[in-house]
């Protein structure tokens, strides 16, 4: 379903719907398997995280390495809401709480219907807040290799979306109890996204 998205780069978006003021990321588009920037509460293994805020911004690979992974070649993208707590994949960062948002201007998707892409953005002109999980896998060498994905939530019509929080469920989103997670994986209304069909994929790495 999601071909790429491109990351918010307002560090004002930032600033006011998480109160903390990071560099925004510089990368105009992100396609999977890229190096991109998500937010989290900070690891309690991190030297002083006590000291931190109670949100930090880090850098990951999209694409979930699970903890069982032997080489980190199996990257996972999306995460269906519905089944990621019982999945192999997902349940360790289920589990232990490792939820995420990744700010996003707009997303591309492909309609399969249409066979068109289209560039999906909120209605209001602010970023779009994606749940997602994210994780620390540790490789042969030793090395922590921190990557992340995105959820997704089915529609009536047997498609699927990315699950995007409303901006009232977000500190809940990072703080509240695992069994109540998927209280917040809802679709979003059709009323609060546009989206614009698009000529071609270099269109769509165009717009940022």
């Amino acid at each position: 379903m999601l071909h790429y998205y491109q990351p918010s780069r307002l560090r004002d978006a930032y600033v006011a719907r998480f109160g903390i003021d990071v560099q925004p990321p510089s990368e105009s588009v992100l396609q999977p398997g890229q190096i991109g920037t998500f937010l989290r509460r900070p690891r309690a293994d991190h030297p002083g995280s006590a000291m931190l805020a109670d949100l930090e911004a880090s850098r990951g690979r999209w694409g979930l390495i699970p903890l069982f992974s032997k080489d980190g070649l199996d990257p996972l993208f999306e995460a269906a809401a519905e089944t990621a707590a019982d999945e192999r994949n997902f349940l360790q960062p289920w589990k232990r709480g490792h939820r995420c948002v990744v700010l996003a201007d707009a997303v591309i998707e492909h309609d399969a219907e249409t066979d068109t892409l289209l560039h999906v953005y909120r209605h209001d002109g602010k970023p779009l807040a994606i749940a997602g999980l994210w994780n620390g896998w540790r490789s042969p060498q030793g090395q922590c290799v921190e990557s992340f994905a995105m959820l997704t939530v089915a529609l009536s019509d047997r498609r699927r979306q990315l699950a995007v929080l409303h901006d009232a469920w977000l500190d809940e989103w990072f703080n509240c109890p695992v069994e109540e997670t998927a209280a917040f994986l809802r679709p979003t209304a059709d009323a609060e996204l546009v989206r614009v069909p698009m000529a071609d994929t270099r269109t769509a790495q165009r717009a940022a």
